[in-house]
C-alpha cells in the first residue's frame, strides 16, 4: 500500500477581505508536526459494492474508505478522479483508502485541507503521477479556496506567507491557488505549545461560508498593519531567532486577526474561556500566543522543551484540559508530506 503522512497547520490570520481593494486573502502559516494525517491507499477491492452494503464501509464509484473523515475522503477521492480524467492525466477505476491518523476537523488546523492533499497524494502516485505540482494537486481535490497555506505547507513544510489571490478569483474559489511568497525552516529549538479543548468547535462548512459573506470588509489600514507586522516582523525575527521579538509580533498579529473575524466569532477569539487561556500565558512571559484559524486551537511558542513542558502542564492544572490530546507540545515540520510503500494496519484516531 502507499502511505501518506502529512503535517497540521496552524493559520495565523488572513491579511484582506475586501472585494474592492485588490489582492484578497494571503497570510501567514506554520506546519507543525503533531497531531498528522495518516491515510493509506490501496487497489479497488474485488466487490467493492458488496462489501460496502455488508460491512458499512462507504463506497463511492469503485471508491471504498474507512476511519475518521471517510465520507470526505471519498469526495476528494471521486472529484480527483473525475478531474484527473477530464485532464488527460490518468484514469483511475477506484481504489481503498484508510484514513488512519486525521486531527479532529473544525479546530482551526486545516484537517480538511491535510486530508485532500493526503488523497491527492496518493491518488497521483497510483495514477502514476508522482510529479504534479502543488498547484495541480490542490486544484484536484478542490482545496486552496481562500488560504494556500496549508496546500504549500503540506508539500514544504515550514514558516510560510501566501500572497492571496487576485480579485476576479478572489471569491472563495478553486480555480487558483494563491501563490507561495516566502517560506523558511523554523528554529528546530523551539517549541509549540498545542491547546484544543474539546469542548468547543470552530466555524467550518456552511457556516463559515455564511461568515464570509456577512462580515464587514477588512479596512485597508488594518490589511496594511497586518502586511507590516508579517515582513517586517515575523520574517526577520525568525529569520534572527529572536523567539520573544518573533512571539510579540505573532501576538499582535493575533490581535488584528481576530478583530477581522470578532463580528462572526463573538470576539477576538472563538470564545471567551479562550481570551482567558491567552491572557494567562502571556502572564507567565510567554509571548507568542495565538489562535489558528477560526478556532478553538490556541499555539504557544517558547525556545524548548521544556519551557513548552512546564506551560502545557501548568495550562492543562489551571483550565482543567486534562483529556488526552487536549494540550500537547509538538514541533515544526520542516519537510512537508512523507509518502512511502507500506504494510497494511489498523485504523487509529488522533
Amino acid at each position: 500500500m502507499i502511505e501518506v503522512r502529512t503535517p497540521c497547520r496552524l493559520h495565523f490570520g488572513l491579511l484582506a477581505r475586501d472585494p474592492a481593494a485588490g489582492r484578497q486573502f494571503g497570510g501567514a502559516g506554520l506546519m507543525i508536526a503533531h497531531p498528522g494525517s495518516v491515510v493509506r491507499f490501496g487497489a479497488a477491492a474485488p466487490r467493492a459494492a458488496n462489501a460496502a452494503a455488508v460491512e458499512g464501509v462507504p463506497a463511492i464509484d469503485g471508491f471504498t474508505a474507512s476511519g475518521r473523515m471517510a465520507d470526505r475522503a471519498l469526495d476528494y477521492a471521486r472529484r480527483f478522479a473525475a478531474e484527473a480524467n477530464r485532464r488527460g492525466l490518468g484514469e483511475l477505476a477506484g481504489a481503498d483508502l484508510r484514513v488512519l491518523r486525521v486531527p479532529r476537523p473544525h479546530t482551526g488546523l486545516g484537517a480538511g485541507t491535510q486530508l485532500g492533499m493526503a488523497v491527492a497524494l496518493g491518488l497521483a502516485r497510483l495514477i502514476n503521477q508522482p510529479s504534479l505540482d502543488v498547484e495541480t494537486l490542490a486544484s484536484l481535490v478542490g482545496r486552496g479556496r481562500r488560504s494556500a497555506i496549508g496546500a504549500h505547507g503540506c508539500i514544504r513544510g515550514g514558516f510560510l506567507v501566501d500572497g492571496g489571490k487576485a480579485t476576479a478569483s478572489a471569491l472563495g474559489t478553486p480555480d487558483s491557488l494563491a501563490p507561495l511568497l516566502f517560506r523558511y525552516d523554523f528554529p528546530d529549538a523551539w517549541r509549540i505549545v498545542l491547546i484544543r479543548p474539546r469542548a468547543l468547535e470552530g466555524l467550518a462548512g456552511q457556516r463559515e461560508l455564511e461568515a464570509f459573506q456577512t462580515l464587514p470588509a477588512v479596512p485597508a489600514e488594518l490589511t496594511d498593519r497586518m502586511c507590516r507586522l508579517v515582513l517586517l516582523g515575523l520574517a526577520p525575527a525568525l529569520l534572527e531567532r529572536d523567539v520573544d521579538a518573533f512571539g510579540e509580533v505573532l501576538y499582535q498579529l493575533q490581535l488584528a486577526a481576530g478583530e477581522t473575524f470578532a463580528a462572526a466569532q463573538g470576539g477576538l477569539f472563538a470564545d471567551p474561556s479562550l481570551g482567558e487561556i491567552v491572557a494567562h500565558v502571556r502572564r507567565q512571559g510567554v509571548r507568542g500566543i495565538g489562535q489558528s484559524s477560526w478556532g478553538p486551537s490556541l499555539y504557544a511558542i517558547t525556545p524548548d522543551n521544556e519551557s513548552a513542558e512546564q506551560l502545557a502542564n501548568d495550562i492543562e492544572a489551571r483550565f482543567g484540559l486534562s483529556a488526552p490530546g487536549e494540550v500537547i507540545v509538538t514541533a515544526a515540520d520542516n519537510h512537508g508530506s512523507v509518502i512511502r510503500q507500506v504494510q497494511q494496519s489498523k485504523t487509529t484516531l488522533d
